[in-house]
């Protein structure tokens, strides 16, 4: 169907209009197949697009809408939303959402790339609670009460390592997990990078350059926390240099 016409010989001087023909038919012939595999793909999506949102959910995770547009529940009544867009999914070949995090003084926006074993986040900002960090890493030992500002212009969850922009805190304090005396926690800056290896986030007091803790990231979607020996008496329970692994 998509052979390429050559020129043949006519007869009674006819020849050119039977090529113009010619080349006429095999433009209406390609542009009939672009347009049945569009139509295949946009059904094809569209099927997908309406699966309901517990597909995409973890199995201990609440959600509601469609893989289109809907909204999962965290923990501490923190909730994240999607939409989808088509054209950008076209663009980067990976499946685009508008993203939304909202809760207890937290309104975030940004765009999330994902495709299989790849979840890239993109342009988030706004502002936050300190409560979300336990509320995506639960594992953690502490949890602590301050204000964010972010700005991260990428930031891999997993697949290929990919890391930029920086998170700041207000002076706030840290409760340990299993309940206890707050202590009181100075503002922190954190700074996003990545290598080969993973995407790390390095928290350190602002205005100070030594790293009191650092946070990586794996191609797997594994977090690695690492408090280092300056971040000792900065959080609560931490006596000496210690680390954890968990699953975002």
């Amino acid at each position: 169907m998509l052979k390429a016409w050559k020129i043949r010989d006519g007869e009674n001087g006819r020849a050119a209009g039977a090529f113009q023909f010619e080349r006429l038919a095999v433009k209406v012939t390609r542009w009939r197949v672009i347009l049945a595999g569009l139509g295949a793909a946009t059904y094809g999506l569209g099927l997908v697009a309406m699966l309901p949102a517990e597909v995409v959910a973890p199995d201990d995770r609440d959600a509601v809408g469609t893989i289109w547009d809907g909204e999962m529940a965290l923990a501490d009544g923190f909730a994240a939303g999607w939409r989808t867009q088509p054209l950008s999914s076209l663009s980067h070949l990976s499946l685009a959402e508008s993203l939304r995090v909202t809760g207890p003084l937290t309104a975030l926006t940004g765009q999330a790339l994902v495709r299989p074993g790849r979840v890239l986040l993109r342009d988030l900002e706004g502002v936050a609670s300190a409560r979300l960090i336990s509320a995506v890493a639960p594992a953690l030992p502490f949890a602590c009460d301050a204000d964010l500002r972010v700005a991260i212009g990428e930031l891999a969850l997993m697949g290929s390592p990919a890391g930029a922009g920086t998170v700041r805190s207000s002076p706030g304090d840290c409760t340990p997990a299993g309940g206890g005396t707050p202590s009181p926690l100075p503002a922190l800056t954190g700074s996003f990078s990545a290598d080969a290896v993973s995407t790390t986030l390095t928290l350190a007091r602002t205005g100070s350059e030594a790293a009191l803790a650092t946070a990586k990231v794996t191609p797997d979607g594994k977090l690695n926390l690492a408090v280092e020996p300056s971040g000792i008496g900065v959080f609560p329970g931490v006596n000496m240099p210690m680390s954890l692994e968990t699953t975002l």
